[in-house]
């Protein structure tokens, strides 16, 4: 049921596998040989509704459950590895929810565990390197020190050296080691960090052909890297690249797809630098469409909206956001346009800037 809910999102499929996985877990009572499966199964049933759904209570209780599950495989139990990952994931999926530090901790420590316990050569060390470096990056974002993020891309290096070309994994392990890379130039801002990421970026894409399901990802990844290095190399062979990848990547999110709003105003951002760097009108005009467009897809009320007024250039789409701004008068309640709020909307409404 659980797999038929993965392939085809009928949620009444997740419902009846928890059921039937707590029906099971009935039958294994303390001291049950197959227990600890049990509750690992009825865990990742939960997990599974979590990531569906968001609910706290359900990354509750696949933790608790998992927590049982690790309880029965003590030190030199040969499922305790398998155990311990498990559980680091739900309390790296809790921290991610409400940014508890000691679940980040917690996360990172079982993790280090479980790497200890795959030794070289063991086929779970791969996913076991990468997901204790997700957590050292995660925490070097969230204001962990640099040795985080070093320690991350250190992961990733060895990783990447365990799924040679031909790999299924290795488009994963080069993504990651180059968002990675491309975090530690951000940071450090030394070139040859930018100019390893995109080197690794562009081999994602070259394992990602037409029809490639990660594809969109790919060319979106390979763009920032490029508008990376023209913003610091001023290179407007970069620039174009960058446009002519994001392009691609429009075309992979027709009319009602998730993404389109955002790589309207990637493209729309992309024109306009080239615009401000080269002076074409056309390219100026393809902002203001994109612009247009991509605000058409976040009406008000759209929780990206607010970001997506923050990427417009003032010069550019002023009479878009003046046109918000007549929308937003004309729709809020009376009693508001006496307000501080309803005055200052007046006095855009009115300024210069916005004509």
């Amino acid at each position: 049921m659980k797999c038929r809910y993965q392939l085809q999102g009928a949620f009444e499929d997740l419902e009846e596998a928890i059921f039937l996985q707590q029906k099971a877990l009935e039958l294994c009572p303390l001291g049950h040989p197959r227990r600890s499966s049990s509750l690992v199964n009825l865990a990742n049933c939960m997990q599974c509704k979590y990531e569906s759904w968001g609910a706290l209570e359900d990354i509750e209780q696949a933790i608790s459950h998992h927590q049982q599950a690790l309880d029965l495989h003590p030190v030199g139990h040969p499922n305790r590895a398998s155990s311990l990952m498990n559980l680091a994931h739900c309390m790296q999926s809790r921290y991610e929810l409400h940014g508890s530090l000691g679940d980040q901790e917690e996360a990172i420590s079982l993790h280090q565990q479980a790497l200890e316990l795959w030794p070289v050569g063991h086929p779970s060390r791969p996913s076991s390197l990468m997901s204790l470096a997700n957590c050292m990056q995660h925490r070097f974002e969230s204001g962990g020190t640099f040795s985080d993020l070093e320690e991350a891309i250190s992961l990733l290096q060895q990783a990447l050296e365990l799924h040679p070309i031909g790999h299924p994994k290795r488009p994963l392990s080069l993504g990651n080691l180059a968002n990675c890379m491309q975090c530690r130039y951000e940071s450090k801002g030394a070139e040859g960090d930018l100019e390893e990421a995109i080197s690794h970026h562009q081999q994602v894409l070259d394992l990602h052909p037409v029809g490639h399901p990660n594809r969109l990802s790919s060319l979106i990844n390979l763009a920032n890297g490029m508008q990376c290095r023209y913003q610091s190399q001023g290179a407007s062979k970069d620039l174009d690249k960058a446009i002519s990848f994001l392009q691609q990547a429009l075309e992979l999110c027709p009319d009602g797809h998730p993404n389109r709003s955002s790589s309207l105003m990637n493209l729309a951002n992309c024109m306009h630098s080239r615009y401000n760097s080269q002076g074409e009108l056309g390219d100026l005009e393809s902002a203001i469409s994109f612009y247009q467009k991509a605000l058409e897809l976040c009406p008000l009320g759209h929780p990206n909206r607010p970001l997506s007024f923050s990427s417009i250039n003032l010069e550019v789409a002023g009479p878009l956001i003046k046109n918000s701004i007549q929308d937003t008068l004309q729709t809020i309640p009376p009693r508001l346009l006496q307000t501080n709020t309803g005055i200052l909307l007046h006095m855009m409404k009115w300024k210069p800037n916005f004509v």
